[in-house]
């Protein structure tokens, strides 16, 4: 469990006005305040770390929320937000995904930070993963055994894979160390200039590498 509160709210501000190229999901990397834009119907949904001593009760008064509203993008007069949630974030993998005829999957089986959306794309993998192997064995095409292979699958993948990756993400935008922000920088520049490292990370970024990996388990 992250010791840190996050701040969730949500404004019909333009924000792509103030913000150059703003993508509709978009990590805004500082060492002293980083945060998250994402774009959802007629809304921005804006994701914000909380400063030590805050309360869940704190971070979401009126005060706080327009203060570090205004923190991201100074305007005249308050924001006005249709929404606002406190939640502590935890990194956690259940012990097995199976038991006899029970099975978890999705954030029944593993939850993390949702930095970069690993825990939702991995409990698809998970549905895909064990509902194949599902109508095998309910067809008669498999025997019981092969269900066990999900969690030989599966479970690595939350552990080694989105986990690491998403501890990864909320690093990368605290990053205070100048030298080390600036390798990132140069290094994801390099990879953004070369085809094959260019692929090679959106292979591993979008989870493609995750899933040719678990296929390759058990």
């Amino acid at each position: 469990t992250f010791p840190e509160l996050w701040l969730c709210t949500s404004s019909e501000f333009n924000f792509e006005d103030h913000f150059e190229n703003l993508a509709p999901i978009a990590y805004i990397a500082d060492p002293n305040f980083w945060f998250v834009f994402v774009r959802v119907p007629g809304l921005w949904r804006l994701l914000l770390p909380s400063r030590p001593g805050e309360t869940a009760e704190s971070l979401v008064s009126d005060a706080t929320v327009q203060e570090r509203m205004q923190q991201v993008c100074p305007i005249e007069g308050d924001y006005d937000t249709f929404h606002r949630t406190a939640y502590a974030v935890h990194q956690r993998v259940a012990e097995t995904y199976r038991r006899g005829r029970v099975f978890l999957a999705g954030d029944a089986a593993h939850i993390n930070n949702p930095l970069g959306g690993m825990g939702m794309n991995g409990g698809i993998h998970d549905a895909l993963n064990l509902s194949e192997k599902l109508v095998k064995v309910w067809n008669g095409k498999a025997v019981d055994s092969e269900l066990d292979k999900y969690d030989a699958q599966r479970r690595p993948i939350a552990i080694d894979y989105v986990q690491q990756t998403t501890i990864r993400n909320k690093a990368m935008l605290e990053e205070t160390d100048p030298d080390a922000r600036r390798r990132k920088h140069d290094e994801m520049s390099a990879s953004a200039a070369d085809p094959k490292l260019a692929r090679d990370y959106l292979l591993q970024s979008s989870m493609i590498t995750a899933l040719k990996r678990a296929e390759a388990l058990a």
